[in-house]
């Protein structure tokens, strides 16, 4: 049924986790909490201890949430203002900790009081939600709006229901009951898509720097090819655990932002409990994947995600530290990639990555900075430093151009390259494709990572296969 044509009585009263926002509010709590000090999760078993009341209050004692910032359900929220605006009275029925239901209630100035979980009461869910909502209407009918299978003995003393994105098995429960149902529902992007999303598996085609040491010491063999490939698999899993850790501690932070809010966990499309288990499985997969492949290469894991964690909650919001962390996380991946096969990294090659990749990282914070003036500031940058970075970015990419040029007339040229002449033509392409990306920055079409630009850039990809021919032909 439309939200529209749902009966409405005098007296609503409605739950706040999964219902009015979709999220809940003792898994954001108590993950913050988790995360706060190396001595919280013993703490934390000693507030469980004393009932799940306790742990309740006394995390919302020590962490503060936002109510501004939480993933409100639109069209439920919509639907409880043309509700009040038509004269019924509304309630706040939670079990989240009262300061927490009392911060929403006062944002969204929608209810005449708040029921919630006190220090030293029950928690208040299922029958003891329903018997405190009866007591605050007096014994007059009252609608609940809910969503989980909890709330199912809430129903059974309602006069009628609504649901919110509730599950097909607590919509069906709620049909079979003996009073008037409807169920709000609106377009969710599908799980696969969210989680696809979340993990960011576009963001894998990153790893494939992993894979460049099989290439250029033409080390052809099974175990190497086998060994290089499930390196790629075991960094995709260890960034996207990454990935999916930042979110977590960054929930308030994105969802204050212009774009990142739409990202799943900050939108609450998936549920804090899925991603901790998620992370966790991925970090033991790559962990796995990467003793498989050598001690070495696990120990180039564990130093990528320690440098990736420190990246994310400190360097990323430093002046030039940002963008040179990042040009050595990409150029540690072809070192991951060296231990991988078991061979010595190149100096050829990490001179021209770091000078390549320093480029591309100046290169991203220069359109942020023309792009969208305001993020680039959160970064740490002002808008009289684009002119630098402009500058700067350049420069290393030339530089990145010249240790080409420097290493196509070495001895090493000669002995892996049958026609060494040929790779000469791989100067011009890297030229043609800097500058041609340098000059779409300053025109502001460069929108995101220019390497995931250039994946889906079709000069881009036309640049990389000739680079291809070039290499096939020098080698044949």
């Amino acid at each position: 049924m439309d939200a529209g044509t749902a009966v409405r009585p005098q007296n609503i009263a409605v739950d706040l986790d999964g219902t009015l926002i979709a999220t809940d509010l003792l898994w954001e709590s108590g993950l913050r909490y988790l995360m706060s000090s190396p001595a919280a999760p013993f703490r934390a078993v000693g507030m469980l201890s004393r009932g799940k009341s306790a742990l309740k209050t006394s995390i919302a004692a020590e962490v503060d949430l936002d109510p501004e910032l939480l993933p409100y359900r639109a069209d439920v929220v919509a639907w409880l203002r043309s509700a009040k605006d038509d004269g019924a009275r509304i309630v706040l029925a939670t079990a989240a900790a009262r300061p927490y239901a009392e911060g929403v209630a006062e944002h969204l100035g929608l209810f005449e009081a708040v029921i919630a979980t006190d220090l030293g009461g029950p928690n208040m869910r299922s029958g003891a939600k329903a018997a405190a909502i009866d007591d605050h209407f007096d014994g007059e009918p009252w609608l609940y709006v809910g969503d989980s299978h909890a709330d199912l003995a809430v129903w059974r003393g309602a006069s009628a229901a609504v649901t919110a994105e509730a599950p097909p098995r607590v919509r069906s429960a709620v049909d079979r009951m003996d009073i008037p149902a409807t169920h709000l529902e609106s377009p969710q992007t599908s799980t696969a898509r969210a989680w696809a999303k979340q993990l960011r598996i576009h963001q894998w085609i990153k790893n494939i720097l992993v894979l460049l040491p099989l290439v250029t010491s033409h080390l052809w063999t099974v175990t190497a090819i086998v060994d290089s490939l499930v390196a790629f698999l075991a960094f995709g899993f260890a960034a996207s655990s990454v990935y999916v850790w930042n979110d977590l501690r960054d929930l308030d932070t994105d969802r204050a932002h212009r774009t990142k809010r739409r990202r799943p966990l900050a939108a609450g499309r998936l549920p804090i409990p899925q991603a901790v288990v998620v992370a966790v499985v991925l970090a033991i997969l790559s962990l796995v994947l990467s003793a498989i492949v050598g001690w070495l290469f696990l120990v180039c894991i564990l130093v990528y995600v320690v440098v990736t964690t420190v990246y994310t909650a400190y360097l990323k919001r430093k002046l030039i530290a940002d963008v040179v962390t990042l040009a050595v996380l990409y150029t540690w991946r072809i070192v991951a990639g060296c231990a991988a096969v078991m061979v010595a990294p190149s100096i050829w090659l990490l001179a021209f990555s770091i000078f390549l990749f320093f480029s591309l990282a100046v290169m991203k914070r220069y359109a942020e900075l023309v792009n969208h003036e305001s993020n680039a500031k959160g970064r740490g940058y002002e808008n009289a430093d684009a002119p630098v970075l402009l500058s700067t970015g350049i420069s290393a990419g030339l530089v990145a151009t010249l240790v080409l040029v420097l290493y196509l007339d070495s001895p090493q040229v000669t002995r892996l390259y049958e026609n060494p002449i040929v790779m000469w033509a791989l100067v011009p392409l890297v030229l043609y494709w800097l500058t041609r990306t340098w000059s779409l920055a300053g025109r502001k079409k460069m929108d995101d990572d220019p390497i995931l630009f250039a994946a889906r850039d079709r000069v881009s990809l036309m640049v990389v296969a000739l680079a291809a021919v070039v290499v096939v032909i020098a080698s044949l």
